[in-house]
């Protein structure tokens, strides 16, 4: 199924959840559920976290990091 939400996915979001991903790691799973389209099938909160993620420039509208992303390193 194109786009089904993957058991790591939901591992990745729960590690998410509880805090347990650094930033790059965040960066890195809010990235591919843009770039997979998952971001518009799961809970809203979701979508606004990628936004703001978007509108601080850490990631583009197709999920890719930013250079910010690099810089911050």
């Amino acid at each position: 199924m194109k786009n089904a939400i993957s058991i790591r996915n939901v591992e990745a979001l729960h590690l998410y959840e509880s805090g347990k991903l650094d930033e790059i790691q965040i960066l890195l799973l809010f990235g591919g559920l843009i770039e997979s389209g998952l971001i518009n099938q799961i809970n809203p909160s979701y979508r606004e976290t990628a936004n703001e993620l978007i509108k601080a420039g850490f990631l583009n509208f197709d999920g890719s990091l930013t250079q910010k992303c690099y810089e911050k390193q």
